[in-house]
């Protein structure tokens, strides 16, 4: 197999899929808004997409080791497409929920397979690592792009928004599927097939016995803490801008482009050279800081120029630290067990996004500053957990 090769036409594919995959995020306070729906939803809504994520994470993750993972990606990107379909068409509370939770089913599998294939065929650790930067760098900057144009969509409207993200969406799980190879070679296959009682996603999760240490447990905490964090100043900064400062979708859509940029800098000139030449167990702290501190100094603003501003800061940092996270939880699999961490992986960022969306939505009314300060302390809560793990990591190191 020529890697290098190989690579182009599987991450184009990538980029495809985390532009569609953000092309509603701009226009949906525009949704709850002209349609006069709650305006808690916002969060609530994302909240119940990202619970049946985390519930169904684990499942695909288990599901990678028997089948190849560009056929997951295909399912799960028709079904996303059709949950979106859902959200788009709603004209109440409770389909606006449904259509999210239908496509939080499908959005882990997607999550997992790509993560999981990228593992898969790059045995290297090295190479691994830098895959894996390349794969959040793409996430990153291609969802703040995916951000822009759906915010150009929505000015023509809301409806035509949701039609070219199906669209897309479906597109987007052929792409997939033709890019990628059979990574069936390259991984263990479990002895026995898979049934009905372990595909239960509660069965996934109590299987985590079989390869969780105190070690990926610090690692899941501070994905799931700092998830908190991230969704709850995300969410809120995109309904805020619209409701406090009375911004069109477009505004969402421009700060979102300049994110792009940025967070394309911050990872070829910091999280590259992180992954490639520090030991990331330990140099991660420092990003976790750098990640804090915006959202820290946000309370103390109450302008447009400064949030947004922050909004940029912040998320040039975490575009470093995702990476970084994702790989500390790689290199403590094996090719027995791997697929299954990378979905467990999974459902910690989705645990994360649950409380970090529905508290927000929730918090809201009380005070549209108070999600921020939840997203200030989770991110605080997370850097302190990460002092624990290098903490302990240098007593694993110096025991060797």
């Amino acid at each position: 197999m020529e890697r290098k090769k190989s690579w182009i036409p599987f991450y184009l594919a990538v980029v495809l899929f985390y532009l569609a995959a953000n092309f509603a995020h701009p226009v949906t306070p525009t949704l709850i808004v002209e349609r006069n729906l709650d305006s808690s939803l916002f969060g609530v809504a994302l909240a119940a997409m990202m619970a049946v994520n985390f519930l169904f994470s684990p499942f695909w993750g288990k599901l990678c080791g028997y089948i190849p993972t560009k056929r997951i990606m295909l399912i799960c990107c028709i079904g996303y497409a059709v949950g979106q379909g859902i959200f788009g068409a709603a004209q109440s509370e409770a389909m606006v929920i449904g259509g999210r939770a239908f496509a939080g089913i499908f959005t882990g599998g997607i999550f997992t397979a790509v993560s999981n294939y990228v593992i898969n065929v790059t045995p290297d650790v090295k190479e691994r690592g830098q895959n894996l930067t390349t794969l959040v760098t793409i996430q990153t900057v291609a969802s703040a792009v995916g951000y822009f144009i759906g915010g150009m969509l929505g000015l023509i409207s809301v409806e035509f928004t949701f039609i070219v993200q199906v669209i897309a969406l479906a597109a987007c799980g052929f792409a997939y599927y033709t890019t990628c190879m059979d990574d069936t070679p390259f991984k263990h296959r479990p002895e026995r097939p898979l049934t009905v009682r372990e595909a239960n996603p509660f069965s996934a999760f109590a299987a985590a016995r079989t390869f969780m240490t105190p070690m990926l447990g610090l690692i899941f905490a501070i994905v799931a803490i700092a998830g908190i964090g991230q969704n709850s100043f995300e969410q809120c900064f995109n309904y805020y801008i619209k409701d406090q400062f009375g911004l069109s979708s477009a505004y969402n859509g421009i700060f979102k482009a300049a994110i792009a940029v940025v967070s394309l800098a911050a990872n070829a000139f910091i999280g590259m050279r992180l992954q490639k030449h520090t030991d990331v167990n330990r140099t991660h702290l420092p990003i976790m800081v750098c990640c804090t501190v915006p959202l820290c100094a946000i309370l103390l603003f109450r302008t447009l120029v400064p949030f947004v501003a922050v909004d940029i800061l912040f998320f040039a940092f975490n575009a470093v630290r995702m990476p970084m996270l994702q790989n500390m939880a790689a290199m403590r699999t094996t090719p027995e067990n791997s697929n299954q961490v990378m979905g467990f992986y999974q459902s910690m960022n989705s645990l994360g996004s649950i409380f970090g969306a529905l508290f927000a939505g929730l918090i809201y009314k009380t005070n549209p500053i108070y999600p921020f300060v939840l997203a200030a302390a989770a991110l605080a809560a997370a850097t302190a957990v990460s002092v624990w793990y290098v903490g302990r990591y240098k007593k694993e190191q110096a025991a060797k």
